[in-house]
């Protein structure tokens, strides 16, 4: 056995003492991450059982019954009837032109309403009360009035695509959005190659979507379609995924996917975009493409304020955790 002067066996014992310590603070570290993480889960899971609970059913339509009449066969090109369509641009400005993108089809602006007491009364009591006290309880809720206001006229627009005595498809645009003639181009040649269902389908022609590093893993691949050299992959979202996507800046929505909107658009609480998603995920045939259509104006948004603080980033982060709890991709 080697003989250790003091001095060395000194600095030995510190030296096992120092890495001790430091293996002790890393594995605390690492313990108190999971724990808190833990308490997190608990708490936006218990969240979302309270407000699952207290929720109380406003239509009788089941996820089932609903499915049952959803096609999910693609049908040729040859057989697939090709639906009238019209298009509408949301606003709230009156000096909005309308806007012809083909021989055949002109965007027409649709003027919104501004915030009422009646429309508010549509809204949800716990979202009512949180927009009152400016906060949020979940990232999918609303912002301020005006993205209750886009809500509902995104809601006008589906009532009368579904009170339609044919069957149809509505082209609609934000007017954040500069149109042109490509989204009816992309659409006809998506519509033309038989890969959508014959109903009950949603084409977001713009998209944006959280969790940047799950990509497209979550959607299942249809098929590259292309105008000049510009590819664009069409997916279909076929489970409740685990990240949200956002826009609804511009989309194509059948009559029987509006029909089926409707069925669970109240009470309003949510950001129409992140609504469809929900909503068309279970119940439609949910198509998103990996690049936009068509460009933004560059204007700024109006569901976030700078003065919206840590609490808007403390909603975000729960609507993410719940999203990864109420997966089905899995």
């Amino acid at each position: 056995m080697a003989y250790l002067p003091a001095k060395q066996q000194h600095k030995s014992i510190f030296a096992r003492a120092c890495h001790l310590n430091t293996t002790c603070v890393v594995s605390s570290a690492v313990l108190l991450f999971f724990f808190c993480a833990g308490i997190v889960c608990l708490v936006v899971y218990g969240e979302l059982l309270g407000e699952t609970s207290s929720t109380t059913p406003r239509h009788i339509l089941t996820e089932h019954n609903i499915l049952q009449h959803i096609l999910h066969h693609m049908p040729s090109s040859v057989t697939q009837r090709k639906a009238p369509i019209s298009c509408h641009i949301i606003t709230l400005n009156t000096s909005v032109r309308p806007v012809r993108i083909s021989a055949k089809l002109t965007c027409y602006p649709y003027l919104g309403s501004r915030v009422t007491d009646a429309m508010f009364a549509l809204v949800s009591a716990r979202v009512q009360t949180n927009l009152l006290a400016n906060t949020s309880s979940w990232g999918a809720d609303f912002t301020n009035n005006q993205s209750v206001s886009i809500a509902y006229n995104h809601v006008q627009l589906w009532r009368r695509l579904a009170a339609s005595a044919v069957h149809s498809d509505m082209l609609i645009f934000e007017d954040d959005i500069l149109i042109d003639h490509q989204a009816l181009m992309l659409y006809n040649k998506i519509r033309g190659s038989g890969v959508l269902p014959t109903k009950n389908y949603i084409l977001k022609l713009t998209n944006r979507h959280r969790m940047q590093w799950l990509g497209s893993s979550e959607l299942r691949f249809i098929h590259r379609f292309w105008l000049g050299d510009k590819g664009f992959a069409l997916q279909k979202c076929v489970c409740r995924t685990r990240q949200n996507f956002f826009s609804s800046a511009a989309y194509v929505i059948d009559r029987h996917a509006a029909r089926v909107l409707l069925q669970y658009h109240l009470p309003l609480q949510s950001h129409i975009d992140v609504f469809m998603h929900y909503i068309g995920c279970r119940f439609s045939n949910f198509f998103l493409l990996d690049n936009d259509t068509q460009q933004f104006s560059g204007r700024i948004s109006t569901h976030d304020k700078a003065s919206d603080g840590i609490y808007r980033v403390v909603a975000a982060f729960k609507e993410q955790v719940k999203n990864m709890i109420m997966t089905s991709c899995y």
